[in-house]
């Protein structure tokens, strides 16, 4: 019987000491604006810098002269019929670059906040299809 208590013991305690999960790392990010690109892919760069900002949790902006795990290439901006936009750019990370195009109604922030909050998963699939 003395056995059995002591294996529950030293089970309660080492459930007891284990350290709490640990929060996951931000996914460092550079946002690059084209500079052919004029002032509209700026704008849509300074837009997505600041959606990236909201998403501390999961999302960091590179510092200078830090490397960065994703890039953000925003390549162009353009204005399509009606109230429609279009901007091209490409995803950059390690020595692979897929581009996108993203066609939207109306003003680029809700765009790039919609893009902001699926960087990580984008990463994560262009690191899987790597491997």
């Amino acid at each position: 019987m003395r056995f059995v208590t002591l294996a529950v013991s030293i089970f309660a305690a080492s459930t007891a000491s284990a350290a709490p999960a640990a929060k996951p790392v931000p996914l460092v990010v550079r946002v690059d604006a084209a500079a052919p690109g004029g002032p509209e892919v700026e704008a849509w760069a300074k837009e997505l810098r600041a959606a990236i900002a909201t998403h501390k949790d999961e999302l960091r902006l590179a510092k200078a002269g830090e490397k960065a795990e994703l890039t953000v290439r925003i390549d162009s901006v353009a204005k399509g019929e009606g109230d429609t936009h279009s901007m091209n750019g490409a995803f950059v990370l390690g020595k692979t670059t897929r581009p996108f195009n993203l066609s939207y109604p109306g003003e680029a922030g809700p765009q790039a906040e919609a893009l902001a909050r699926n960087l990580r998963k984008y990463a994560d699939q262009m690191k899987a299809a790597d491997h």
